[in-house]
């Protein structure tokens, strides 16, 4: 039997950058079902009703993103709905489903406070075999490095980037992660807590172009590694462009502190095997525009 390729793995061997790949839903909601009955797609899981399957299509269909979540022997303490800070049970499915409909029509959630920072980290192995062997790993390392004070820390339902895993997202703050180590647990939590951004794994800003959030997180390495903080990176005011082309240039002024970087990007057309499933199939790699940092340097 041939060994099995890993989409993960090709994508390091191939030196995929993650910068860049940030993006996320602006809205999301966590749905508390076991890890066991997920299935693709997600509204049509194992024992999930027509009410409840409709409510999250809906949601689906209004952008937001709805994460299956589960903790490994916890699945009775979750909430059943959980969304922007709030948290809340419900006695039926029906009302539950009524709940994520009043949600996507733009209702808050009524229900008690949650102010802990929710990591999704996705270990779904009916969408992606690296998410299931190294996302598992990644989660079961941060639910015992955690103070659950601090963090709530769950199991999801696919969150995009299987080929980065473990992904991960920190919500509310919209901070995506990928390729999270088992043994960057500690640090990682610790960098969350004090309220900064984990850079060795972070993806992007989200809501901004892929030039501005390479742009961004270049500087903000460099801003840290030179002892003044990624607080302090502020970006310019200019259109990013958006098409790209194979060898494409980009030079733009990024501040840090009072100093500022001249940050030079390249673009290149590199193959991406998405997932697992890809590779498989025996599809052929998508050629993807990507933009890299090229080099980075203070103004004089």
């Amino acid at each position: 039997m041939a060994k099995h390729v890993f989409c993960r793995e090709l994508s390091l061997e191939r030196g995929e950058p993650l910068p860049g790949t940030g993006n996320v839903a602006q809205r999301s909601m966590l749905v508390a079902w076991p890890r066991g009955k997920w299935r693709l797609p997600r509204f049509e899981s194992v024992d999930m009703g027509p009410a409840l399957a409709d409510a999250i299509r809906l949601a689906m269909r209004a952008g937001i993103h709805v994460a299956l979540v589960d903790r490994v022997g916890e699945t009775g303490t979750l909430p059943q709905l959980q969304a922007d800070g709030i948290a809340a049970d419900f006695d039926s499915e029906i009302e539950l489903a009524a709940a994520i409909t009043r949600l996507t029509a733009g209702e808050p959630l009524v229900g008690r406070a949650d102010p802990r920072k929710v990591i999704l980290c996705c270990t779904d192995s009916r969408r992606d075999a690296c998410c299931a062997r190294f996302g598992f790993a990644t989660y079961k390392a941060l639910v015992a490095a955690a103070d659950p004070e601090t963090f709530h820390i769950v199991q999801a339902t696919h969150i995009g980037g299987c080929r980065f895993a473990a992904s991960l997202v920190l919500l509310p703050q919209r901070q995506r992660y990928g390729r999270v180590e088992p043994e960057q647990a500690v640090e990682f939590l610790a960098t969350l807590a004090a309220g900064q951004i984990y850079l060795p794994a972070y993806r992007g800003r989200a809501g901004l172009p892929e030039t501005a959030q390479v742009a961004e997180h270049a500087a903000m390495v460099w801003a840290d590694a030179n002892g003044l903080g990624q607080d302090n990176v502020r970006m310019p005011d200019i259109v990013w462009p958006a098409a790209v082309l194979d060898g494409d240039e980009l030079s733009v002024t990024v501040t840090a502190g009072d100093a500022p970087l001249q940050v030079h990007l390249r673009a290149e057309i590199a193959p991406m095997h998405g997932n697992c499933e890809a590779l498989v199939d025996g599809d052929d790699a998508k050629m993807t525009p990507r933009w890299r940092l090229a080099a980075i340097h203070p103004l004089a």
